[in-house]
């Protein structure tokens, strides 16, 4: 039972994520390396939303914050994103604020589907504080996995970012449990 849980403890985590479909917005979470905002001009290129929110990270200072999102957005400008069709949230600095901005969002401009783009181990905790954020609001979420190089659920102990990942992750699932 221990080894079972051990090799699946990834899988459990990107259990939730799912195919993109046509939506109003994507909301590209912050914290990565850029494999998030590769995975949104994938869905620009697909035409599968029309706004993309790029949003912060909290352990970037003073003009580092900006800098990043800019060059986030100018991934999707060249991916064919017009610049009016992208909005940056630099006051969101955790997954739980991302979700209550994408929230009120999502309630201001008359939405009805969201896509949430993150890697594929953040998916479960994603489930919960966007299930929440959003739960009776009408809107519906679609929780999204970036293809990062590094990821392989079925070998997740195999390499050290993810194995990193998945130990870190249910730490903070369990943390957004209480």
């Amino acid at each position: 039972m221990g080894a079972w849980g051990f090799l699946g403890a990834a899988s459990f985590l990107a259990a939730p994520a799912q195919e993109a479909v046509r939506a109003d917005a994507a909301f590209v979470l912050g914290g990565d390396g850029g494999e998030r905002v590769v995975r949104a001009a994938e869905l620009q290129r697909d035409g599968l939303a029309g706004t993309f929110v790029l949003t912060g990270a909290d352990e970037m200072a003073g003009e580092v914050l900006p800098a990043y999102l800019y060059w986030r957005a100018a991934v999707l400008v060249r991916a064919g994103v017009p610049e009016a069709a992208i909005v940056l949230d630099s006051a969101s600095a955790n997954s739980e604020e991302e979700a209550a901005f994408g929230m009120r969002l999502a309630k201001a401009r008359g939405w009805k589907r969201v896509l949430v783009v993150s890697d594929p181990p953040h998916m479960r905790r994603l489930s919960l504080l966007w299930g929440r954020a959003f739960a009776g609001s009408g809107v519906e979420v679609v929780l999204v996995p970036s293809r990062p190089r590094w990821w392989d659920a079925g070998r997740w102990w195999a390499s050290r970012k993810s194995a990193q990942f998945v130990v870190q992750e249910y730490i903070k699932l369990a943390y957004a449990l209480f």
